[in-house]
């Protein structure tokens, strides 16, 4: 499934998702369907329907994957959308902690496209739907790896490119599911052959993830506990950061060479990429959004600590609701004193706001001010 290498928040599209992250700032492409404008409303508002998110109820096998998700992070956010196809997480800094939220389809057949075509008879259904959810889990796990690093300083794990990322969260995914259902069910190969054949079919080198996991596995020996995973996570990504700086330099090291040489190449290149920071809370104030940058957020009414707020791309398409749907946030209609219904997100109270802004939004307030992420004013 981001922001630029400084960001609060990191959210992932696997490849199970019809939705790819292409680079650090999120794709919205997949959103940019037309839904009517949405100009600019009275002063004298109502509510017109109930505010919510869409959600659906989970298949058999997608109940037992987020239960399996939620024992691998008890905190974990799990929540099922109607509308969406595959799965994403988003993890968020809440204090001194990862809050790792996780969207997927509540249909096991929608969650994994398109990769579940190519795990279909190398691996069951419900071995599928842990790996997938465990893979979103394993985006937080990586994230608040470097967010408590064991030196005491805070790093943030968007310096790795987005390709490292996703190895990283297959490798978490593959051992995670490994360790519950044991080493004769075949995770790993069913995942790094269907990663090469869906990288190949569709062009799409951002998930093709199949041979860096396959190598770098060599470099994960014990897979005793979670801890182990997670590590194993870390050791993924800075291998798959040493193969690529490898290929750029014309293959210095050999590709048969033993994983740990290009691991040590990885390390050695983030080290210098890597900003540190002695706590969460100095790294939070040096966090600038992006991500939702190219929306403008117009305030249309205030009531208490509730905004109602539309959401327009450049060319005046209304992104509200698609955008509620994808992050998360309660849609809605409000009635304006002209009789005209506007579809709106609902802000409720400050901690919303702040994840709004997080994003990388700015809100337009009703008053002309403009609210950015680290303004004290909201």
């Amino acid at each position: 499934m981001r922001v630029n290498g400084k960001r609060n928040l990191t959210v992932s599209r696997s490849t199970l998702s019809r939705w790819r992250a292409v680079s650090a700032p999120i794709a919205m492409a997949a959103f940019l369907c037309l839904q009517g404008s949405s100009s600019n409303a009275a002063e004298s508002t109502r509510e017109a329907s109930e505010f919510s998110v869409p959600s659906g109820s989970p298949d058999e096998y997608m109940q037992a994957a987020a239960a399996f998700a939620r024992e691998l992070d008890p905190e974990a956010e799990i929540s099922f959308r109607d509308s969406q196809s595959g799965s994403l997480s988003v993890s968020r800094v809440e204090g001194a902690r990862i809050q790792c939220i996780v969207r997927v389809s509540p249909d096991v057949g929608e969650a994994l496209k398109p990769l579940g075509r190519f795990l279909n008879g190398r691996l069951e259904r419900n071995a599928q739907a842990m790996w997938a959810l465990a893979h979103e889990i394993g985006h937080c796990k990586l994230r608040d790896a470097f967010l408590r690093r064991t030196d005491g300083h805070v790093a943030d794990a968007s310096v790795f490119p987005f390709l490292a990322q996703e190895a990283a969260a297959d490798a978490y995914g593959v051992l995670s599911v490994e360790r519950r259902l044991g080493e004769k069910v075949p995770v790993r190969q069913a995942v790094i052959i269907a990663r090469m054949l869906a990288s190949s079919m569709y062009h799409d080198e951002a998930h093709a993830t199949g041979h860096y996991v396959s190598d770098a596995l060599g470099l994960c020996q014990q897979n005793r506990n979670d801890a182990d995973a997670v590590q194993c996570a870390v050791s993924t990504a800075y291998y798959t950061v040493g193969s690529l700086s490898n290929d750029e330099k014309g293959s210095p090291i050999a590709v048969d060479s033993p994983p740990q040489l290009l691991f040590e190449s990885g390390v050695q290149k983030i080290s210098h990429e890597l900003h540190l920071y002695d706590s969460i809370a100095q790294y939070k104030a040096h966090f600038a959004g992006a991500d939702l940058s190219r929306f403008a957020f117009n305030e249309v009414s205030r009531k208490g600590d509730s905004r109602y707020i539309t959401a327009e791309t450049g060319q005046q398409t209304d992104m509200t609701y698609r955008l509620a749907d994808f992050y998360g946030f309660k849609t809605g209609e409000l009635t304006t004193d002209g009789a005209r219904n506007v579809i709106v997100l609902r802000i409720d109270g400050a901690d919303e706001l702040d994840w709004l802004l997080t994003l990388g939004a700015v809100v337009r307030t009703e008053d002309g001010a403009s609210l950015r992420k680290g303004d004290q004013r909201h």
